[in-house]
């Protein structure tokens, strides 16, 4: 492609230099290689014209950047525009035309986002509907699986990726769409058929400072970006406000002014069994999830595929059809019979909530292992820290991912907030700490190792080791008792 196909598309264009061919786009410059095309891109956190002279090291041959911004002595074709934000929602869908077909359904809150995708995937699924899924533990779709690096990827790469899922065959795409995500523009020029808001509850304060701008960042995804349908839990009060705002919308939550409810629920160790009213009629769901979170999941998931026009049996057959989802209060298997669970729990309700559903089916005592990440909202840590001493029986507190900060000074903020000294242990190294819980278990008592869930890496430094919850308790185990 020419840089002159681009300048005829764009209004307001200018082009200074030769008409350069490239090859693709890029808003990352460290990815730039030699014959593509670099648009600088100004965002919340930096500005991409900065890094114009890095792409064009690297063998840009089309910059495209705002009309304010100069460039010279250069040989590469440079694509002067009025907004290169504004520009790179035209050119887009330009690029992949195929991204616009499929059917896309957003999915925002702090929790509860990874299993209602799964959900909603199950059900699709084994209703006959070819679906992809982005979120934060891969990209998959038929045929593909891409380990995910980010919740939501930049907009280059959403198009480009829905564009393939497309050519595969996929109708609906399910998108797990971060508050940075929507913040940062990420999702530009992307059109959402279905938006679904589960909760809002304290995280990425070190982002957003507060949470009021926290839930203006969830709310764009509603205001600037849904053609459709919005699903809202509106036993969140977040939720409340969305659907004061948005009339129509399809509310779920145990209230029963919200449109579908449970006229029920049993919440035992074998999952859940739900009687659920909705506007098609009573629904009974019996499912291999745990929790009274996964009943909100279960709800919202339902809520959605509603929307989609998904007949109740339908919905019913694909939720029982999911046996679980990976580091979602997922069950490590074990010949001892020891109640071992993993989970991605790392925000005060997030493992408040684990905590509570995992004491529901404990007949001896309550355990936890847990940290707060490095680098990220620090005002969390001692809420976590009285919350994880306030329900567990044992608390052993160690490192998450501690990245450039210091593993015991993020311990000391943790225990800032325990008022029971005898209710924990503090191990810093997370191997030893988890072995230690194991070692101390007996056979009625509940381990819950929260905060990695499905993550197989720890980040020490600005270095990322290989690190998996589920493979040290299986190696501790075998260390315990030979298994």
């Amino acid at each position: 492609m020419m840089a002159s196909d681009l300048a005829r598309i764009l209004p307001g264009a200018t082009t200074k230099g030769p008409d350069r061919q490239w090859k693709t786009l890029k808003v990352d410059s460290t990815r730039v290689e030699a014959r593509d095309a670099f648009i600088a891109l100004r965002g919340s956190v930096t500005d991409g014209h900065k890094f114009i002279i890095d792409a064009l090291n690297r063998g840009a041959s089309l910059i495209i950047c705002n009309a304010s911004h100069t460039i010279e002595n250069t040989d590469a074709a440079v694509l002067s525009v009025p907004d290169t934000k504004a520009a790179l929602r035209t050119i887009l869908p330009f690029l992949y035309p195929k991204a616009l077909e499929v059917r896309m359904v957003g999915i925002t809150g702090t929790n509860g986002k990874t299993t209602t995708a799964y959900l909603i995937e199950s059900v699709l699924s084994n209703a006959g509907i070819s679906c992809g899924v982005m979120g934060t533990i891969n990209t998959r779709y038929p045929g593909k699986e891409i380990t995910s690096s980010l919740t939501t990827p930049g907009p280059v790469d959403l198009f480009d990726m829905l564009h393939q899922m497309r050519l595969a065959g996929v109708y609906a795409c399910i998108m797990e769409v971060s508050s940075h995500a929507l913040d940062q523009d990420r999702v530009a020029g992307l059109r959402f058929d279905y938006a679904l808001f589960t909760n809002l509850t304290q995280d990425h304060l070190d982002y957003h400072k507060d949470m009021e701008t926290y839930f203006l960042a969830k709310k764009r995804l509603f205001e600037g970006y849904l053609t459709g349908d919005a699903i809202l839990n509106i036993d969140d009060p977040y939720g409340v406000r969305l659907a004061d705002g948005l009339r129509g919308a399809i509310t779920y939550g145990f209230s029963k002014n919200a449109l579908i409810h449970p006229l029920s629920l049993d919440n035992n160790p074998h999952g859940l069994t739900l009687n659920i009213a909705t506007p098609l009629g009573e629904i009974i769901i019996r499912s291999k999830l745990k929790g009274e979170m996964n009943a909100y999941n279960i709800m919202a998931a339902l809520s959605v595929c509603h929307a989609m026009g998904i007949e109740n049996e339908k919905i019913r057959k694909g939720i029982e059809a999911l046996d679980g989802v990976p580091g979602r209060m997922e069950s490590v298997k074990n010949t001892k019979g020891l109640s071992i669970f993993v989970d991605y729990a790392h925000t005060p309700d997030a493992l408040d909530t684990v905590l509570k559903n995992a004491r529901r089916f404990t007949k001896g005592r309550l355990l936890t292992v847990f940290g707060c990440g490095g680098d990220r909202d620090r005002t969390k840590r001692p809420i976590m820290g009285a919350i994880a001493s306030g329900l567990a029986d044992l608390a052993i507190i160690t490192s998450d991912n501690p990245r450039t900060e210091d593993p015991l000074l993020i311990i000391e903020d943790i225990v800032k907030g325990v008022t029971d000294k005898t209710r924990i242990l503090l191990e810093p190294d997370r191997e030893t700490a988890i072995c230690q819980a194991i070692r101390t278990m007996a056979p009625d008592d509940c381990l819950v190792i929260a905060g990695k869930g499905h993550e197989d890496y720890q980040i020490i430094g600005t270095t990322k080791i290989a690190f998996d919850d589920r493979v040290c308790i299986r190696q501790c185990l075998k260390e315990v008792y030979g298994q």
